[in-house]
């Protein structure tokens, strides 16, 4: 055996996956542009067809259905299958459902469907024109996956199902996301289109096609422009949002009814969301949530008398899927089989091009059983002309063999006419009998010579096409469910729905969080194994709060962004921030903002400024002992990944902060040694850095530093859970650099206060 080359492996690698990507296209994944169909929920409903489950018929268990798709037609799964059912059966899922289902079939807020053996299922009335004259060779037919049985490749669609049911899929390396349409509107524009076929652009379409149609209703916010864009490429997004409405209740009060939400958003997912907005306080006016829906959407929102509604749901369309995008992205498959992103004109036009094609394939068939039976006609007209002949011709005859071939002789007749007549009941020789065949004849004449007639025109086929459009429009065509509205958002100063209130943070050594409302006794908090206070705090909600850690960077939220504590130890400050391996909290300390107007020139809102007239600084030192001063002013609110405050060598880590209230400031390492610096011999930065020598550890490392007056007292806790006090004045003030003077010998400093 000869050796593989690698380039051999490689190639058949490629050539697989490229066949199992192109079967997923085609076979699963991406809908087909005449009928708007994947091949699951085709052969559902020519299953369904098959088993005379019309709009009609009684409904069946979905597990009838299910057996007979699975059986038949699509060998795969019983749990896929079913939800491919399902889904043509849900109001809200499609615009025009395709299912009549009976029994519980999910619901918008993502409730699972009932078990198929519970359900029930038929067609419904418009399915009809996805299904009909299948029988009349309009479309061609495969053999299913054990060649047992014949399955359609396409539906004989009447209805632009692509269009009005919409679409989505995910294939291998390419998706589809079709939004629904209202029928009127497409048909509209349909019928345009063969009446007008020079003036077919996106242009003259949209005339008629204002834009999708979601069976959730809702309000479509994109201008005129950015749907022409999306549709004449393809690709795009329609953002909608939910209804509203304020309803007035005695005594004053008022609530807000949300009548309908965004196509495809979960309802209770976003009550979830709205009810965690109320519960962390950062919507104030917005004092409770519930859902009184039934087949409509009813959310109530109860609100302050004294709130502003429009202001109040500008914050809910911004913090939740009350306003959300849909993805346009018109790839399918086109009649060749070749997966291809089209425009709405060539959807149009691809499936106007496959109706002309089932109407003239419908013809040549109609034509072709009219010809038959007039062939037949032909034979009983001519006996008919000398009846007694043909009578005395079969009674001479010794048997059937003979009699067709005096027949056939006499008459010249071929052997299908022959074999008819010899079969023809004799009851049916009285003269209205013969009457009736005959009339039936020149009726058959009639409309053989209509149907060549329109078979050779191509104005009177695109008439057939247009006649049966207009049929479909007249019964199934409705008013839009979604409505437009481009109008601008009502501007909103988050900071508006603040609810001020003073709070308690509470932050442990080992970095958990937690905002409460009041602390009688800070002894009675609890902590987790191992772990104890590092930091309390008072602040309020509409304080910034910053947050210092080992690492040398600054970690600002607003404190109304901090969630209230769900359990007894608060949050880990990692879930609030994006901390480095190791990094840890050293402290904290709230930073007071205000308002401040703006000029008359300005667009006259309330912007958020740090109080400067105290001019506060504060300082920041690292083990190895460098640091510097920086003004408050200079912290902001950050991302997540917080702001650098101190460069850092490999090895150092920022040990404190503090801000500056005194001339002097007390440093010391652990190994004993203390220095007394005067402030003003500290750099003051106005960004980021590493600042300056203010004492050289030696073989230490610096445990802390604080601000003093020279008649201060200094208290030291050691390692063995002693402290001591000593006075300033036992330091020698120097200048900063230096190495210090010992206070503690044999006993390891840990902290100052």
């Amino acid at each position: 055996m000869g050796q593989e080359k690698p380039s051999d492996f490689e190639e058949e690698l490629e050539k697989r996956f490229l066949t199992y990507a192109l079967s997923t296209i085609v076979s699963r994944s991406l809908p087909d542009v005449r009928d708007g169909l994947k091949p699951i929920h085709r052969r559902i409903l020519f299953a369904m067809e098959s088993m005379g489950m019309n709009a009609a018929s009684k409904h069946v268990k979905s597990a009838k259905i299910i057996g007979e798709v699975l059986g038949k037609y699509h060998p795969h799964g019983d749990a896929s299958t079913y939800e491919s059912m399902v889904r043509m059966a849900q109001d809200f899922s499609m615009r025009y459902p395709l299912v009549d289902g009976k029994g519980n079939f999910g619901s918008m807020d993502g409730d699972s469907p009932a078990a198929y053996r519970y359900t029930e299922g038929r067609l419904t009335p418009i399915t009809a024109f996805l299904l009909s004259d299948i029988k009349k060779d309009t479309v061609d037919f495969r053999s299913n996956y054990d060649n047992t049985l014949k399955e359609p490749v396409v539906l004989p669609a009447r209805i632009p199902n692509l269009l009005i049911n919409g679409s989505s899929g995910i294939a291998v390396g390419m998706a589809c996301s079709f939004p629904s349409h209202n029928l009127h509107e497409v048909m509209s524009a349909l019928l345009a289109m063969i009446d007008e076929p020079e003036k077919q652009n996106i242009t003259a379409l949209m005339k008629y096609i204002k834009g999708p149609d979601f069976p959730t209703e809702g309000i479509i916010l994109n201008t005129k422009a950015e749907l022409r864009k999306a549709y004449e490429t393809g690709s795009g997004a329609v953002k909608i949002r939910g209804e509203w409405k304020v309803e007035n209740l005695p005594r004053g009060k008022k609530q807000i009814i949300l009548t309908s939400i965004p196509y495809s958003i979960n309802k209770a997912r976003l009550i979830e969301r709205i009810a965690e907005i109320i519960i962390s306080r950062k919507l104030a006016p917005l004092t409770d949530v519930r859902d009184e829906s039934d087949e409509k959407v009813r959310v109530v929102l109860e609100i302050k008398s004294t709130a502003d509604a429009d202001k109040l749901m500008s914050y809910l369309f911004k913090h939740t899927d009350l306003e959300s995008n849909f993805q346009i992205n018109f790839t399918c498959l086109k009649p060749n089989g070749e997966p291809a992103r089209l425009s709405l004109l060539e959807i149009c036009q691809e499936f106007l091009e496959f109706r002309k094609q089932v109407v003239t394939r419908r013809l040549n068939y109609e034509l072709a059983l009219l010809e038959k039976r007039l062939h037949i006609l032909d034979g009983f007209a001519a006996i008919f002309s000398d009846l007694d002949k043909a009578l005395k011709l079969i009674r001479s005859s010794k048997s059937r063999k003979e009699a067709h071939e005096k027949i056939q002789k006499h008459f010249k007749l071929d052997d299908e006419q022959t074999s008819a007549i010899l079969e023809f009941p004799l009851y049916r020789l009285v003269a209205m009998e013969m009457e009736k065949i005959l009339a039936e004849q020149q009726e058959k004449l009639k409309e053989k010579k209509r149907i060549l007639s329109i078979l050779k025109s191509s104005k009177k086929i695109w008439d057939e096409v247009r006649g049966e459009l207009e049929e479909i429009d007249k019964k199934h065509g409705d008013k839009r469910k979604t409505r437009f509205d481009t109008s601008e958002n009502i501007e909103f100063n988050a900071e508006d729905f603040i609810e001020h209130e003073d709070v308690h943070i509470v932050m442990s050594q080992n970095g958990w969080i937690r905002k409460l409302k009041t602390i009688s006794d800070p002894s009675t908090l609890k902590f987790k194994e191992n772990d104890q206070l590092l930091s309390i705090t008072q602040c309020n909600t509409s304080d910034l709060l910053a947050l210092f850690t080992s690492f040398g960077v600054a970690y600002v939220a607003k404190v109304y962004n901090l969630p209230y504590t769900r359990s007894g130890f608060g949050e880990p400050v990692q879930s609030l921030f994006k901390f480095g391996d190791g990094e840890k909290v050293i402290g904290m300390c709230p930073l007071t903002i205000k308002a401040e107007e703006e000029s008359s020139e300005s667009s006259g809102q309330a912007s958020l400024k740090f109080d400067k007239e105290s001019n506060l600084e504060y300082m920041v030192a690292s083990a190895n002992g460098f640091g510097f001063r920086f003004p408050i002013s200079n912290l902001g609110e950050t991302t997540r990944s917080g702001r650098k405050i101190m460069s850092l060598k490999e090895g150092d880590q920022m040990i404190g902060f503090a801000p500056v209230t005194h001339k002097h400031v007390f440093l010391a390492t652990a190994k004993g040694k203390a220095v007394v610096i005067a402030t003003e011999q500290i750099t003051q930065l106005s960004g980021s850095g590493k600042g300056v020598i203010l004492m050289k550890p030696g073989d230490s490392h610096l445990v802390g530093f604080k601000f003093v007056s020279l008649r201060d007292k200094i208290n030291m806790v050691f390692d063995s859970g002693n402290d001591k006090e000593i006075t300033v004045k036992s330091v020698r003030l120097c200048n900063r650099g230096s190495q210090g003077v010992i206070i503690s010998k044999r006993k390891t400093i840990i902290k100052i206060t």
